[in-house]
């Protein structure tokens, strides 16, 4: 795959992060509300609760992915930097558009 079907700047990303999260939580508010049981409900916010955590967490990675590709950009050398997002290593271009 040569091509990236569309890009994010890191704020983008981060915005997107916190959008998920506070679904994510919403979510959980809104279920726990409309489920009856108090197990379905426990359940439920802990899954919602662990993805939300997952989401947060994946903000680490994308500041270590700009920081990868900065260092990539000033040796000059490098064609690639890889980046690690949701467990995966993605292996990104490094060009300078002038």
């Amino acid at each position: 795959m040569d091509a990236i079907p569309f890009a994010l700047d890191t704020n983008d990303a981060k915005t997107i992060g916190t959008i998920v999260i506070v679904s994510l939580v919403a979510l959980g508010v809104l279920s726990a509300w409309l489920m009856k049981t108090i197990i379905q409900k426990v359940i439920f916010v802990v899954i919602l609760g662990g993805l939300a955590v997952f989401v947060y967490s994946q903000r680490t990675s994308l500041d270590q992915c700009v920081d990868d590709i900065t260092v990539a950009i000033a040796a000059s050398d490098q064609q690639t930097a890889t980046c690690s997002f949701v467990g995966f290593d993605v292996e990104l271009p490094v060009t300078i558009d002038n």
